[in-house]
């Protein structure tokens, strides 16, 4: 016996480094940023055994009220111990006592130095539990009579969750501001976290919010991403969030990860707030039925401006930085942007934007060739989805550079020139897309002495000339004559999926009357010099001088053909 108090002290000295969460956890990314969480108090259940609060909650059901409880139990004896037989009950401010239900699955014993939760919930037909103050575990004695009950532990309740909508969710919980970084509170984990990302996306299954969290791992060992989610809030309505990664995520000694929730939303619901909710699963021992009890712990506001990577100012052809946790983008490929127009497409009704990467393999071996989504968002906040070329080589050799180009739809009534530009990946979180770059840059002109960019090509016209002859069906058909100057830049590879130029030869009444395409590639290629180009395969019934000729670059996109006007000869 006079060992006892000796093994009560390591006891609680163990049970601090592995039930108690700590509060002074730093946010790896940022040492000025301190993560918020709140500590644990673990009390004496038995003399080997620990308990400690998880969570608490009195949330609003259709007909009354749902009250659950989870603690935690530490076994910091030398063999299994017995959880002693017991209820447990809630206590409210006013007086009321609730028995709770326990999960079937909660557990009865406890190996040496283990760890258990236990879960129980109780549903109540009214609305009017008022504030719990109490959580205790009561021995009931049923072999004597009358009764003996006895009080084993008796747990102060400082955090319960309400539940409920708009502002009503958010009480008995901490606020905290965007971008903070916290630790959720209650939970049996080092791990803190930060919202990098929120946005809106419209999907097949309508409105989703996708809300992306950045883990980190502070602790000295390897720790896996615990059970919780992220719901939303509207003023009068609350919304599932649901982690988009069905495998677990586990971190390294001082690693970090992405999660990503996605929470379903209600056209023309407007979010204000998001939750962070610890779950557990609680199996009814009448039916053997699961399911799982939610308990918010924190709350951040939704950002006003959809929260997300800060577009950085981009010099055009630099390389461009990358989130170092992505994994679209090979560490030794560099990827540039080498070209962004806008132009209007006669007789289309729209204008294209083209955004063209350069993509290069810095390693001594082939990697594959990234395969990333775009987005052009004006200063106005529009936003433009860009269409990929629909055929891409699907391997880079090394020392060698690709073309992989872009086209964006864009309506006549945009006139601006600054854009910011992102990159997306569409793998982590799929079906949806989250940020692993954002560039803010301005739209490129035109080369003032009529040279075209093309890249890899410099092209320049030095005459262009349409001819005309009949057939034997007395049908019209053209012929181009071009004297071009073309020049590309060196190590960058161009195949057949490369984009080709296009020339329409419009009639006076505004009539496309015949066109040709020419490739950069192969057999009849575009070279400097003259060359003619025989259009016989389109032919008009009518003729019609003068004639201006359209000249573009189409891409072709699984959308259909992008064309970005680059010359009109007169």
């Amino acid at each position: 016996m006079k060992k006892r108090p000796w093994k009560s002290l390591l006891t609680t000295i163990v049970l601090g480094t592995m039930i108690v969460q700590g509060g002074t956890a730093v946010w790896a990314a940022d040492a000025a940023s301190t993560a918020t969480s709140a500590p644990s108090v673990n009390y004496g259940l038995t003399s080997d055994i620990r308990a400690a609060v998880k969570s608490v909650s009195a949330t609003p059901t259709a007909t009354g009220s749902q009250l659950a409880v989870t603690v935690r139990l530490y076994n910091g004896g030398t063999q299994v111990n017995r959880v002693p037989e017991h209820e447990l009950r809630v206590q409210t401010t006013n007086g009321l006592t609730y028995t709770l239900k326990p999960s079937a699955a909660n557990k009865a014993s406890l190996q040496p130095k283990e760890i258990g939760e236990l879960v129980y919930v109780s549903t109540v037909d009214t609305k009017e539990i008022g504030a719990i103050s109490q959580v205790s575990f009561v021995n009931v004695d049923l072999y004597t009579y009358p009764k003996v009950e006895t009080t084993l532990l008796a747990l102060a309740t400082p955090s319960v969750w309400y539940g409920g909508t708009g502002s009503s969710a958010l009480q008995g919980i901490d606020s905290l501001a965007w971008g903070d970084a916290f630790a959720i509170p209650g939970v049996n984990s080092g791990l803190t976290y930060k919202q990098t990302e929120a946005t809106i996306q419209n999907t097949a299954t309508g409105r989703v919010a996708l809300v992306t969290l950045l883990v980190s791992n502070p602790g000295a060992g390897r720790e896996t991403v615990p059970s919780f989610r992220v719901d939303g809030l509207s003023a009068d309505k609350s919304f599932e969030g649901k982690r988009t990664e069905t495998a677990p995520v586990t971190l390294e000694a001082g690693g970090q990860a992405y999660v990503h929730y996605a929470i379903q939303l209600e056209n023309g619901a407007d979010l204000t707030n998001l939750v962070v909710a610890s779950t557990d699963t609680y199996v009814a021992k009448d039916s053997g039925q699961a399911a799982i009890i939610a308990t918010g712990k924190l709350a951040f506001p939704w950002p006003t401006a959809q929260g997300g990577a800060v577009a950085t100012n981009y010099t055009i052809g630099q390389p461009i930085p990358f989130d170092s946790l992505s994994k679209v983008v090979d560490k030794t490929t560099q990827v540039s942007l080498m070209e962004l127009h806008l132009h209007e497409n006669p007789g289309e009704g729209y204008q294209t934007a083209v955004a063209k990467f350069k993509l290069t393999n810095t390693s001594t071996s082939p990697v594959n060739t990234p395969t990333f989504q775009t987005e052009l968002t004006n200063a106005q906040g529009v936003t433009y989805t860009g269409s990929r070329q629909a055929n891409v080589t699907a391997t880079m050799n090394p020392g060698l550079s690709y073309v992989v180009s872009y086209s964006f739809i864009v309506p006549q009534s945009e006139e601006g020139t600054n854009f910011s530009l992102k990159l997306l990946d569409a793998q982590s979180a799929a079906p949806y897309t989250t940020t692993i770059a954002a560039l803010q840059t301005s739209l490129q002109d035109e080369e003032k002495d009529g040279v075209i960019s093309l890249y890899p090509f410099d092209l320049k016209f030095n005459d262009v000339t349409v001819g005309t002859q009949t057939t034997a069906q007395l049908m019209y058909t053209y012929k181009f004559r071009l004297d071009l100057d073309i020049t590309q830049q060196e190590n960058v590879v161009v195949d057949n999926n490369f984009s080709k130029l296009r020339f329409e030869i419009v009639d006076n009444a505004g009539r496309v009357v015949g066109s040709k395409d020419a490739t950069f590639t192969g057999v009849n290629k575009l070279i400097s010099g003259q060359q003619v180009l025989d259009a016989s395969n389109i032919s008009s019934e009518q003729f019609s001088y003068p004639f201006t000729v359209n000249v573009y670059e189409t891409i072709d996109t699984p959308e259909g053909t992008a064309k970005r006007l680059v010359k009109v000869i007169k």
